[in-house]
């Protein structure tokens, strides 16, 4: 649980079938099962680390990843996720001082990592952790014959994971087995897939879509295919031999070029709304596929869902879609639920949410109350049953004595034609407390933005500033650098070109 009886299924019955294509590393189910038992004897070979803060089942191992995308990544991400062993997934963009403070905290029984990645080494060396570099020969002298792999318990973990942090301190979580059996059991009615949905997924292994990607993917017994790094003509080499993408929207609207691919028929996609220019491009260059558009969370798992078909979608756009399977949903204010239409705290009562953090998380993120669990969205539920987001507990502006949340707004911007991105923000004012600025980008014309934006929000939240990007900043992850933009308006920065004067 939740791969084990899968891939051990898939390479008895089907040996030959194509498992993970990633670069020029093709590997069939009998091969990769066969590559995850070596793997597995390998790591029951070395001492067991007490580990106080990560408890682990006997003869479990925590191995610590930060490789990308190299074509042993699938390999690697599937031992977690189909033996007793767990993975400790670290960013490969983190900065060294970062990937230092975690794997002192929690030093695994042995590090994966590249022979470039020198820092990383180095620190390893230090705090006695055994580090393999995955791109040399020392990788296939640490594999041993093919052990069985034991049964696993659906409450024993198999993945520390890492909510953000590239400049401050991560949140880590532990995330047990039976949460994603649940999610990998919701998903496949979900997202309509079968043993032929096979799968192409551009982004970062290291990232929760796209390792969600392969492990969907593979208790299908259907083909994941994945690049080292973006590459448009890979791509369409890739798309070619499958049915399926995942991607971030920021990717899903860089795979929308050239030819129409017909072949394509389901898209899921998270990680930030997506915006309905967006949609429309995706309906056009991939006019067979229905785009599952999900909101959720690392801590927390799926939480609502909008499925687009060729012309229409099963929730409003701009809403987030309605609760996945399994979930409930709970708008709360001081422990109590609002009523439908007001702003409230997004809580989920479901099978799907991790226990806690390991660190971090204290004052901010991830809670429960009761058997409800939150990480600090706020939101509001329509009068169709659908979920609008508004933003995140402490993310207020308060601007002329009114509340605002600067999602609501961007949800506007981003429903106006000609508007690609849209990202507001409260900014300190001497007599109004905070006034709404936001940051576009698109040709759409400033007078027809205003009259658009009049229509659809009352006056006291229409921003006071709005100003053109040509070029968005993005995070690792595919989302708007919001911390960049920030950091852009405060310095005056010439890339914000004001539409306002």
């Amino acid at each position: 649980m939740p791969l084990r009886h899968a891939l051990d299924h898939h390479a008895r019955q089907r040996p030959d079938a194509l498992a993970v294509a990633l670069s020029d590393t093709r590997l069939s189910y009998g091969a990769l099962y066969n590559r995850i038992k070596r793997l597995h004897a390998a790591l029951c070979a070395l001492p067991q680390q007490a580990r106080p803060d990560l408890p682990l089942p006997d003869g479990a191992r925590n191995f610590a990843l930060s490789i990308g995308n190299h074509p042993e990544a699938p390999t690697l991400l599937a031992t977690a996720l189909a033996t007793p062993h767990v993975v400790t997934l670290l960013d490969p963009q983190w900065p060294d001082r970062l990937h230092q403070r975690v794997l002192a905290k929690l030093p695994p029984d042995v590090l994966f990592c590249l022979s470039s990645q020198t820092g990383l080494i180095d620190t390893a060396a230090r705090l006695g952790i055994p580090a393999i570099a995955i791109d040399t020969t020392a990788f296939a002298a640490f594999l041993q014959a093919p052990q069985d792999i034991p049964f696993t318990h659906p409450r024993d973990i198999f993945m520390v994971g890492f909510t953000s942090g590239t400049t401050s301190e991560p949140k880590a979580f532990a995330r047990a087995r039976h949460s994603w059996r649940a999610s990998l059991d919701a998903s496949r009615l979900a997202f309509a897939l079968t043993d032929q949905s096979h799968t192409f997924a551009p982004g970062p292994l290291s990232h929760g879509i796209t390792l969600y990607a392969l492990a969907e993917t593979l208790d299908l017994g259907a083909s994941f295919h994945a690049l080292p790094k973006f590459d448009l003509s890979a791509t369409h080499k890739a798309m070619a031999e499958t049915r399926r993408i995942v991607a971030v929207p920021s990717l899903l609207g860089a795979l929308c070029r050239d030819t129409p691919q017909e072949q394509i028929v389901e898209i899921t996609t998270a990680g930030a709304k997506l915006d309905p220019a967006l949609l429309t491009k995706a309906r056009q260059h991939f006019p067979r596929a229905r785009v599952h558009e999900y909101y959720g969370a690392s801590e927390l798992g799926f939480v609502s869902l909008n499925t687009h078909g060729p012309q229409s979608s099963s929730a409003p756009s701009y809403s987030v879609g309605r609760p996945f399977p399994h979930v409930e949903l709970s708008l709360r204010q001081n422990g109590a639920e609002v009523a439908q239409g007001t702003a409230g705290t997004i809580f989920v009562r479901g099978d799907l949410a991790i226990d806690g953090y390991l660190w971090g998380g204290r004052t901010s993120g991830f809670r429960r109350e009761g058997p409800w669990a939150t990480v600090g969205d706020v939101g509001k539920l329509n009068s169709d049953g659908s979920l609008s987001l508004l933003g995140r507990e402490g993310g207020m502006v308060i601007t002329a004595g009114h509340n605002v949340y600067p999602q609501e707004i961007e949800t506007a911007l981003a429903d106006i034609a000609g508007i690609d991105a849209a990202v507001v923000f409260g900014l300190a004012h001497p007599s109004r407390g905070q006034e709404l600025i936001a940051i576009i980008q698109g040709d759409a014309a400033l007078d027809e933005l205003k009259s658009q934006l009049a229509i659809r929000l009352p006056r006291y939240k229409l921003p006071r500033h709005i100003y053109r990007l040509s070029e968005w900043p993005l995070t690792s992850s595919g989302k708007p650098d919001r911390g960049r933009l920030m950091s852009w308006l405060h310095e005056k920065d010439p890339r914000l070109v004001s539409a306002t004067g």
